[in-house]
Protein backbone atom coordinates (compact mmCIF):
# COMPACT_ATOMS: atom_id res chain seq x y z
CA UNK A 1 0.00 0.00 0.00
CA UNK A 2 3.01 2.62 0.49
CA UNK A 3 4.27 1.63 -2.85
CA UNK A 4 0.79 2.53 -4.27
CA UNK A 5 1.06 5.92 -2.80
CA UNK A 6 4.71 6.41 -3.66
CA UNK A 7 4.30 5.31 -6.83
CA UNK A 8 0.48 7.79 -7.10
CA UNK A 9 2.76 10.82 -5.89
CA UNK A 10 5.55 10.38 -8.37
CA UNK A 11 3.16 11.87 -10.98
CA UNK A 12 0.43 13.05 -9.54
CA UNK A 13 -0.65 16.13 -6.71
CA UNK A 14 -3.26 13.49 -4.95
CA UNK A 15 -4.64 14.52 -1.51
CA UNK A 16 -6.78 11.88 -1.14
CA UNK A 17 -6.25 8.31 -1.16
CA UNK A 18 -9.09 4.94 -0.60
CA UNK A 19 -8.01 1.57 0.91
CA UNK A 20 -10.22 -0.85 -0.78
CA UNK A 21 -10.20 -4.92 -0.21
CA UNK A 22 -11.26 -6.28 -3.76
CA UNK A 23 -13.56 -8.88 -1.66
CA UNK A 24 -15.79 -5.46 -0.63
CA UNK A 25 -18.91 -4.72 -2.66
CA UNK A 26 -20.43 -1.60 -2.06
CA UNK A 27 -24.27 -1.73 -1.77
CA UNK A 28 -25.35 1.92 -1.72
CA UNK A 29 -24.01 4.42 -3.89
CA UNK A 30 -24.69 6.80 -1.77
CA UNK A 31 -21.42 6.46 0.28
CA UNK A 32 -19.34 9.17 -0.86
CA UNK A 33 -15.47 8.24 -1.35
CA UNK A 34 -13.59 10.87 -0.30
CA UNK A 35 -11.32 12.28 2.40
CA UNK A 36 -12.99 14.62 4.86
CA UNK A 37 -11.37 16.18 7.51
CA UNK A 38 -10.66 13.11 9.32
CA UNK A 39 -9.81 9.77 8.37
CA UNK A 40 -12.91 7.76 7.60
CA UNK A 41 -13.58 4.39 7.56
CA UNK A 42 -16.48 3.31 4.74
CA UNK A 43 -17.32 0.04 5.41
CA UNK A 44 -19.39 0.22 8.55
CA UNK A 45 -21.35 -2.23 7.88
CA UNK A 46 -20.68 -5.49 6.14
CA UNK A 47 -22.95 -8.14 5.66
CA UNK A 48 -20.34 -10.74 6.83
CA UNK A 49 -20.75 -9.06 10.34
CA UNK A 50 -24.53 -9.16 10.56
CA UNK A 51 -24.34 -5.48 9.18
CA UNK A 52 -22.67 -4.19 12.63
CA UNK A 53 -19.31 -3.16 12.80
CA UNK A 54 -17.42 -5.99 15.14
CA UNK A 55 -15.00 -3.22 16.77
CA UNK A 56 -14.53 0.50 17.37
CA UNK A 57 -11.00 0.65 15.97
CA UNK A 58 -11.32 -1.30 12.71
CA UNK A 59 -10.54 0.68 9.86
CA UNK A 60 -10.17 -2.20 7.29
CA UNK A 61 -12.31 -3.09 4.43
CA UNK A 62 -12.71 -0.04 3.09
CA UNK A 63 -10.83 3.31 4.63
CA UNK A 64 -9.94 6.79 3.16
CA UNK A 65 -7.34 9.31 4.12
CA UNK A 66 -5.79 12.77 3.48
CA UNK A 67 -2.07 12.45 2.23
CA UNK A 68 -1.62 15.23 4.95
CA UNK A 69 -3.10 12.54 7.67
CA UNK A 70 -1.20 9.34 5.83
CA UNK A 71 2.05 11.13 5.95
CA UNK A 72 1.20 12.43 9.64
CA UNK A 73 0.96 8.49 10.63
CA UNK A 74 4.00 7.46 8.16
CA UNK A 75 1.46 5.32 6.65
CA UNK A 76 1.03 1.63 6.73
CA UNK A 77 3.66 -0.97 8.36
CA UNK A 78 5.47 -2.68 6.10
CA UNK A 79 6.18 -5.92 8.10
CA UNK A 80 3.15 -7.61 8.12
CA UNK A 81 2.44 -10.38 5.69
CA UNK A 82 -0.35 -12.92 5.09
CA UNK A 83 -3.52 -12.35 6.41
CA UNK A 84 -4.40 -9.85 9.06
CA UNK A 85 -3.52 -6.94 11.50
CA UNK A 86 -1.44 -4.35 9.03
CA UNK A 87 -5.90 -2.60 9.16
CA UNK A 88 -5.60 -2.75 12.88
CA UNK A 89 -1.77 -1.35 13.26
CA UNK A 90 -3.04 2.03 11.00
CA UNK A 91 -6.04 2.28 13.54
CA UNK A 92 -3.40 2.60 16.34
CA UNK A 93 -1.15 5.18 14.31
CA UNK A 94 -4.23 7.29 13.55
CA UNK A 95 -4.96 7.12 17.22
CA UNK A 96 -1.46 7.50 18.25
CA UNK A 97 -1.13 10.78 16.60
CA UNK A 98 -4.66 12.31 18.11
CA UNK A 99 -6.86 11.40 15.00
CA UNK A 100 -10.27 10.38 14.83
CA UNK A 101 -11.71 7.50 12.82
CA UNK A 102 -14.78 8.91 11.26
CA UNK A 103 -17.65 6.77 10.00
CA UNK A 104 -20.91 7.33 7.50
CA UNK A 105 -24.01 5.96 9.02
CA UNK A 106 -24.50 2.42 8.74
CA UNK A 107 -27.42 3.02 6.22
CA UNK A 108 -24.98 4.48 3.99
CA UNK A 109 -21.85 2.68 4.32
CA UNK A 110 -22.59 -1.30 3.94
CA UNK A 111 -20.96 -3.48 2.17
CA UNK A 112 -21.36 -7.19 0.91
CA UNK A 113 -18.44 -9.14 1.10
CA UNK A 114 -17.57 -11.78 -1.56
CA UNK A 115 -16.86 -15.06 -0.14
CA UNK A 116 -13.57 -16.89 0.30
CA UNK A 117 -11.74 -19.04 2.32
CA UNK A 118 -8.93 -18.01 4.67
CA UNK A 119 -6.37 -20.41 4.58
CA UNK A 120 -4.87 -21.87 7.57
CA UNK A 121 -1.45 -20.54 6.64
CA UNK A 122 -2.93 -17.16 5.95
CA UNK A 123 -3.34 -15.54 9.30
CA UNK A 124 0.12 -13.55 10.21
CA UNK A 125 1.46 -15.66 12.91
CA UNK A 126 2.77 -12.36 15.15
CA UNK A 127 0.53 -10.07 14.09
CA UNK A 128 -0.25 -9.71 17.62
CA UNK A 129 3.12 -9.05 19.10
CA UNK A 130 3.68 -6.95 16.22
CA UNK A 131 0.64 -5.16 17.41
CA UNK A 132 1.76 -4.70 20.84
CA UNK A 133 5.03 -2.78 19.57
CA UNK A 134 2.73 -0.43 16.95
CA UNK A 135 3.92 2.86 18.71
CA UNK A 136 7.26 2.07 19.07
CA UNK A 137 7.93 1.26 15.59
CA UNK A 138 5.47 3.60 13.69
CA UNK A 139 8.19 6.51 13.41
CA UNK A 140 10.55 3.74 11.69
CA UNK A 141 8.40 1.39 9.80
CA UNK A 142 6.00 2.74 7.37
CA UNK A 143 6.04 5.11 4.18
CA UNK A 144 9.41 6.05 4.77
CA UNK A 145 10.92 2.89 5.01
CA UNK A 146 9.53 1.43 2.17
CA UNK A 147 11.44 -1.01 -0.46
CA UNK A 148 10.24 -1.91 -3.42
CA UNK A 149 10.63 -2.17 -7.07
CA UNK A 150 8.65 -1.32 -9.99
CA UNK A 151 8.62 -4.82 -12.78
CA UNK A 152 6.06 -3.09 -14.82
CA UNK A 153 3.39 -0.34 -15.18
CA UNK A 154 0.60 0.45 -17.29
CA UNK A 155 -1.30 3.77 -17.27
CA UNK A 156 -5.04 3.99 -18.17
CA UNK A 157 -7.44 6.65 -18.54
CA UNK A 158 -8.86 6.36 -15.28
CA UNK A 159 -6.72 4.03 -13.31
CA UNK A 160 -2.73 3.10 -13.16
CA UNK A 161 -2.56 -0.48 -12.85
CA UNK A 162 1.27 -1.62 -10.94
CA UNK A 163 3.23 -4.58 -10.53
CA UNK A 164 5.34 -3.55 -7.69
CA UNK A 165 8.31 -6.66 -6.37
CA UNK A 166 8.49 -5.75 -2.33
CA UNK A 167 10.72 -8.58 -1.68
CA UNK A 168 10.63 -11.21 0.94
CA UNK A 169 9.18 -10.95 4.03
CA UNK A 170 11.35 -10.63 7.08
CA UNK A 171 12.23 -13.39 9.55
CA UNK A 172 10.80 -13.10 13.35
CA UNK A 173 12.33 -14.29 16.52
CA UNK A 174 11.06 -14.51 19.61
CA UNK A 175 13.54 -14.35 22.99
CA UNK A 176 12.19 -15.53 26.34
CA UNK A 177 8.30 -15.40 25.06
CA UNK A 178 8.43 -11.63 25.42
CA UNK A 179 10.85 -9.92 23.06
CA UNK A 180 10.17 -9.81 19.41
CA UNK A 181 13.51 -9.31 17.30
CA UNK A 182 12.81 -8.19 13.68
CA UNK A 183 16.09 -9.20 11.16
CA UNK A 184 15.74 -6.74 8.31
Amino acid sequence: MNAGVREALRDNDFHCFVFHDVDMIPEDDRNLYSCPEMPRHLSVAVDKFNYTLPYALLVGGVFSIRLEHFLAVNGYSNLYWGWGGEDDDMAYRIRYRKLEIIRPPETLARYSMIKHDHRPESPNAIRTALLRMAKKRSSRDGLNTVKYRVVWRHEHLAYTHLMVDIGKHHRWQFLNGQRLIINF
